[in-house]
């Protein structure tokens, strides 16, 4: 199949490309970038384009629209028209593909004590400008399908892999002198998704038999993690040593968050933010579990070691912060698509 995929510049987007290039699909590559990376080049053919702006109609079998806003500092101006405004010009585009794939977020749930369900995510609840705006994007999706395309939403939490440009300098950013900053409580629960599950259930999704017009998915790895514990196995394995921890109170947190408010002295101190430290967020799969028969691969445990050896291959800390931009298409001989 010929497969479309917007924000291939990006984390989500690349790993796609890598991903069904390697399943034997041909790929259109969709970025704002006026030229590609040599690594993409390599296995697909690239359109430069603004989704923002009217795109011309794709010519393939599958459009996967992984291109978004991802910030909790932009306005929410900036975020609607990247992800509302993009979502309706990608679906017009899309509009003779036979299957449409909307990468979402669980930032469109306001997390509480139990699992978020599909259902749970409505506008009337108070959520991020990120968070609405992807819900607004949903809603796109879900109207005016045309006629034998099938669309398919898909909601992961916390993604990671290789490649991240978004996760991991956030939490190397908790690191001073060897000490971890560590403001997780040990009683925070996540739900995490290793970015080739999202993959996974896109294959699932495209191999269905019987397919309504629209399904709506979590999408997540099995397990239901600590937290905490995972930041500081990620980080241990990062640094290569057992890091020192240095507990911040939740109380401290939400004090700095507030004086934040009045006083604004960092951008990246805020409510949405605090909730992620603070609060626990898991999805409930169970839906795409019985629906797709979904069965995640890949875990934590058996994966962040393989984001810190990518990592040094690269060629370490400094050079991945400070080249953030091109690193969902870094990779080193280890990691690196086989075109021949």
């Amino acid at each position: 199949m010929k497969i479309v995929i917007t924000g291939a510049n990006g984390f989500v987007g690349a790993a796609l490309c890598r991903y069904f290039y390697q399943q034997g699909h041909s790929i259109l590559a969709v970025g704002r970038q006026a030229k590609s990376h040599p690594n993409l080049a390599a296995i697909a053919e690239y359109l430069s384009a603004d989704i923002t702006q009217s795109l011309p109609p794709f010519r393939a079998d599958v459009c996967i629209h992984a291109a978004a806003l991802a910030s909790d500092t932009a306005t929410y101006q900036d975020l609607h028209e990247n992800n509302v405004t993009g979502t309706r010009q990608v679906l017009a585009a899309a509009r003779f593909c036979e299957y449409f794939v909307q990468i979402s977020s669980s930032s469109v749930y306001q997390f509480k004590n139990i699992p978020a369900k599909e259902s749970s995510a409505t506008l009337a609840a108070n959520r991020s400008p990120y968070g609405k705006t992807k819900l607004l994007a949903d809603n796109l999706v879900g109207e005016d399908i045309p006629a034998g395309q099938k669309r398919i939403i898909l909601r992961p939490r916390a993604i990671y892999g290789i490649g991240d440009r978004v996760l991991l300098p956030r939490l190397l950013e908790l690191i001073k002198r060897n000490i971890v900053f560590c403001p997780v409580s040990a009683q925070i629960s996540t739900s995490l998704t290793h970015v080739d599950n999202i993959a996974y259930a896109i294959n699932l999704f495209l191999r269905q038999a019987s397919q309504p017009a629209l399904q709506i998915y979590n999408v997540a790895d099995a397990p239901v993690y600590n937290l905490r514990q995972c930041v500081l196995q990620l980080l241990s394995a990062v640094y290569q040593q057992e890091l020192k921890v240095c507990s911040i109170p939740v109380s401290l947190l939400k004090l700095l968050t507030d004086l934040n408010k009045i006083v604004p002295f960092s951008a990246k101190l805020n409510p949405l933010v605090l909730n992620t430290l603070t609060q626990s967020a898991v999805l409930d799969i169970s839906a795409i579990r019985e629906n797709l028969g979904y069965q995640p691969r890949y875990y934590f445990e058996n994966r962040y070691p393989q984001i810190a050896a990518w990592l040094h291959g690269v060629g370490g800390l400094n050079y991945y912060l400070n080249n953030l931009a091109q690193m969902p298409w870094e990779l080193d001989e280890k990691f690196a698509v086989r075109t021949t």
